[in-house]
């Protein structure tokens, strides 16, 4: 389920038809508990119907349980097979299929032939800075005169802002590139263009009924955008726009006369922004993020190489949980704490001693921001557990003085423990607060806050985060609006509920070196791309224990084979380890001391003699 366009053009007259008392927080029927208690997922098994396994196998050369997996996920087709299995960078679509990009290379490509000043103007998250990087790099290459800029969050906001572009008109600058931003800035593109600036806009956020007056946009969502996949991080359309330049100045024989560029050197920077950003990993991100990944494990740039090493990460295979986890915590940090363009320096640097600096200094500012974190998360947490005493289905967190570059992970962190989506709200001085907002699977924010934008100042994002900013005195009203939106959007039905797909019930024994080599082929996994989950239903643990935070850890015996397997913070359930099981899990690869294995991160543990509530679903 997902919220639609209509529903923010509800009429007063159905509005009064969900409530008795318009006074009331707008709450669905047989909602469910409304307190803090975590109740364990639903068990969802998906069972694909009228093809087989065993042909689709043999016609790939696969294991047959990735061929189960395969039909699990509705890719029953072999050449569609044959595709998700083998991406590749000719399956690319035309750049120019993307509305704008002729006017965007002209711009560019003038600016550069006449010897202009060009200032890329990017955001202080890791899809921005890597945006910025990769520009900024490529346009070094061909020669441009090119500078850049991040903004910091406390000081100048999201987006670009007037008194940058005054500094910019000042400067000298004569085409600003916006990367990550821009689509929304209207006002401050057109006081660019009345100062005599050129404006490109390279962004993938949700566009607003009005467009800046750009010289050109690249945005995959505007209208009339005839580029297939809509879905592209914001660097990923800037390595659309760096191919069409590329191509461009091909066919136009430069590359007679100075080295071409390979562009595929710049798929790590692709891949962390893609990762970072949470964007669905299939269609284009996935083929970027494959070949991303293969560029991050070369560790060919030295700010990789020594941020790598201050995250401890092993040589071999990098996945998409190394960036998620390791990498762009560390990068982040710097737009929370403070001043995001080291990142971009980090990025670009070809001086190994400056990259351990500059990766030390991000360590230092992560280690900071997670203190920050603990700390406001202590706070926001009995705020939270009050408005779901009300019967609240969508939390708004508010408080001043809170640190605005922790906002978001916060909001993350309160919407796994109470499965709610969250707004946190950050007020200065000046009764101005700025927000960030999370949501669950199936819940777009952005029409929820939609229902409330007059009491809004601005508001933007995607169907799962978003930021806003507001006046203080019209938290509570927003309080009352959100949740009364998120209520009539609903239609009476009870917000998505947690549960746990299933992609195949197997034996352990399935789990041989030939699944492995495919379990590779089935990543990069992400969003939209989820891991496998296996239930196995039958299996003894041994050598059980708990080890580092509340981590439980053991070896699973079944099928004649035996496989280690571990599940964070779930210590509790050791007891009933003493038993045979069912375990839901993810295959996963893991390395230790250069040798990599497969094993089993636990996702579920019920007694194998236990009755499963199963919903069996079909694709």
């Amino acid at each position: 389920m997902t919220l639609g366009g209509n529903f923010v053009r509800l009429t007063v007259a159905r509005r009064a038809l969900l409530t008795n008392d318009p006074a009331r927080p707008c709450i669905a029927p047989d909602a469910g508990p409304t307190t803090m208690e975590q109740t364990s997922p639903e068990w969802v098994v998906t069972r694909a119907q009228d093809v087989s396994a065993e042909t689709l196998a043999g016609e790939l050369g696969v294991h047959p349980l990735t061929a189960r997996i395969l039909l699990q996920r509705g890719i029953g087709d072999v050449d569609q097979a044959a595709r998700f299995l083998n991406p590749s960078l000719k399956q690319m679509a035309d750049p120019f299929g993307m509305k704008g990009m002729e006017e965007a290379v002209v711009e560019v490509l003038t600016a550069i032939d006449r010897g202009e000043r060009i200032m890329i103007h990017g955001d202080y998250d890791v899809d921005g800075v890597c945006s910025v990087a990769l520009l900024y790099q490529f346009l070094r290459q061909l020669g441009a005169q090119v500078e850049y800029t991040i903004p910091q969050r406390d000081q100048d906001g999201y987006g670009l802002n007037a008194r940058s572009v005054r500094r910019f008109a000042e400067a000298g600058i004569s085409l600003i590139i916006t990367t990550d931003c821009g689509v929304s800035n209207v006002e401050e593109i057109r006081l660019a263009r009345e100062l005599g600036l050129r404006v490109v806009v390279v962004d993938h956020h949700t566009v607003p009924p009005v467009l800046p007056p750009a010289n050109a946009i690249l945005n995959p969502l505007q209208p009339g955008c005839g580029f297939a996949f809509k879905q592209l991080a914001a660097v990923g359309v800037t390595f659309c726009l760096v191919v069409a330049l590329r191509s461009t100045l091909r066919d136009h024989g430069v590359f007679r006369h100075i080295p071409e560029p390979d562009v595929r050197e710049y798929l790590d920077l692709v891949a962390l922004g893609t990762v970072a950003d949470v964007v669905p990993l299939v269609d284009l991100n996935r083929i970027f993020v494959r070949h991303g990944l293969d560029v991050l494990g070369g560790r060919r740039r030295a700010g990789i190489s020594a941020l790598m090493e201050r995250a401890r990460v092993d040589q071999g295979p990098i996945s998409p949980q190394t960036i998620s986890f390791r990498l762009a915590p560390r990068l982040n940090a710097a737009g929370r704490m403070g001043d995001a363009s080291i990142c971009v320096e980090l990025l670009t640097t070809e001086s190994y001693a400056r990259a351990i600096a500059l990766a030390r200094e991000l360590e230092s500012q992560n280690k900071a921001r997670q203190g920050l974190e603990r700390e406001l998360l202590e706070l926001a947490i009995p705020e939270a557990e009050r408005e779901v005493a009300l019967g609240r289905q969508m939390l708004v967190v508010a408080g001043r003085g809170w640190h605005r570059g922790v906002l978001g992970i916060v909001a993350s962190r309160l919407v796994e423990r109470f499965h709610r989506p969250v707004a946190m709200v950050g007020i200065d001085e000046e009764g101005v607060g700025k927000g960030s907002v999370r949501s669950i699977d199936g819940i777009n924010v952005i029409e929820v806050l939609r229902f409330s934008e007059d009491l809004l100042e601005t508001f933007g994002g995607h169907t799962a985060a978003a930021g806003l900013s507001l006046l203080e005195k019209n938290v509570e009203a927003l309080r009352e609006r959100l949740d009364e939106g998120l209520c009539r959007g609903l239609e009476g039905r009870v917000l998505p509920q947690r549960r746990l797909d299933i992609d195949c019930e197997v034996c352990l024994g399935e789990l041989d070196e030939r699944f492995g080599r495919d379990l590779r082929r089935l990543g990069p996994f992400g969003t939209g791309n989820r891991e496998p989950v296996l239930l196995c239903r039958q299996s003894q643990a041994s050598h059980v224990r708990v080890v580092g935070n509340n981590h439980l850890k053991a070896k699973f015996r079944g099928g004649g084979n035996a496989i280690d397997g571990i599940g964070f913070s779930m210590a509790e359930e050791a007891a009933l380890l003493n038993v045979p099981v069912a375990v839901a899990f993810v295959p996963r690869f893991a390395t230790f001391r250069g040798r990599t294995r497969l094993e089993m991160h636990i996702r579920g543990l019920r007694r194998a003699d236990e009755r499963c509530p199963d919903r069996v679903l079909t694709p």
